[in-house]
């Protein structure tokens, strides 16, 4: 993996997290500046990721030979396990405490529903939102990874093109067919296809021969047109080709991007960190409510925890899933871990 792309994964990952923290544990009530920005702009986090995906995803299997059983494999095992275990996890806490956790409830339809990434009306009346909430970014991946695996069916100087048909027809077709698949005419689904422009562009080299000044100047450029737009509302043009930019420009400057250690592995852990961040803070915000800690003691357990879980899930689903999964597809020759 890249290692620019590891630090914006883990970017991505913990600007959710700080998002949520002000979200869930304060009510947006922080006066603090930072605090303030976290609220308006800390979600742009999903737009990353949603980029990042592209990314990784075309760079995965572009000019080697991966067949779309191997795909689609891989993806159900990167996804699936963290995901399901996190959901039951949720599924049980709100069996015994339905009110532990905030904007969802439990109902054995929707459950199965949203183990199976369709979208569906969470019975606390938030709107399309799974029983783990946070797994509306995965219904749309999950979208995303469909179109591409029908792409491998056409030539593959028409992957591209397929790919962008096949979400354009989600987002303005399918999503007409009324009920809860109006969920995919969102169209924060397209900043997939910013990032498999750039995974083209930097398999062709134009990316790497971007001057380190140039793209400190369009790293600048996007941070100013995120703050122009104010409150992020995953548009592909306000939120998504600003993060687009920046991960054009943090790839071109690869080679000052940190190595092995904490960013690494905070971009290894984005995955769980993103799944398990809300049941940790809620978690937390209980054992505040008992011990009547400081919101600084709890806000420094609650990172404590978030980190503790995530590597804790990285390290034994993720990882050995991936692993045992990698082992028997003979056919997969990637050279990039998958997003």
């Amino acid at each position: 993996m890249l290692n620019s792309i590891q630090l914006l994964r883990a970017l991505a990952a913990w600007l959710v997290v700080f998002h949520h923290y002000i979200q869930v544990v304060h009510g947006n009530n922080l006066s603090v500046p930072l605090s303030k920005a976290l609220h308006m702009y800390g979600a742009i986090g999903v737009d990353l990721f949603f980029i990042i995906s592209g990314f990784v995803i075309y760079l995965s299997v572009a000019g080697k030979n991966v067949t779309p059983g191997v795909f689609a494999v891989h993806r159900l095992a990167r996804v699936v396990p963290a995901y399901w275990i996190f959901t039951f996890i949720s599924a049980v806490i709100l069996l015994n405490a339905p009110t532990f956790l905030p904007l969802t409830a439990f109902d054995p339809t929707f459950l199965l529903q949203s183990l199976l990434f369709i979208p569906a009306q969470n019975p606390s009346g938030i709107g399309p939102y799974p029983l783990l909430t946070v797994g509306w970014t995965l219904n749309y991946e999950m979208a995303f990874y469909s179109v591409f695996l029908l792409s491998f069916y056409f030539p593959k100087k028409l992957q591209l093109l397929m790919v962008a048909i096949g979400l354009f027809l989600l987002c303005k077709f399918i999503s007409r067919l009324g009920g809860d698949l109006a969920f995919y005419g969102n169209k924060i689904i397209y900043e997939f296809l910013f990032g498999i422009l750039i995974a083209i562009a930097y398999k062709k080299g134009w990316v790497q021969k971007t001057p380190s000044l140039v793209a400190v100047a369009v790293i600048l450029v996007a941070i100013g047109m995120i703050i122009f737009y104010g409150q992020v509302s995953h548009n592909p043009l306000k939120s998504g080709l600003p993060c687009a930019m920046i991960l054009f420009a943090a790839v071109s400057l690869e080679r000052f991007s940190p190595g092995s250690g904490l960013i690494s592995r905070l971009g290894d852990w984005s995955y769980s960190t993103y799944l398990c961040h809300v049941l940790v803070m809620c978690s937390m915000m209980k054992i505040q409510e008992l011990l009547n800690f400081h919101d600084a003691v709890t806000f420094a357990l609650t990172i404590a925890g978030i980190l503790v879980v995530s590597y804790s899930s990285f390290r034994w689903i993720e990882k050995p899933i991936s692993t045992l999964v990698k082992k028997n597809s003979k056919s997969y020759t990637a050279t990039l871990p998958t997003a």
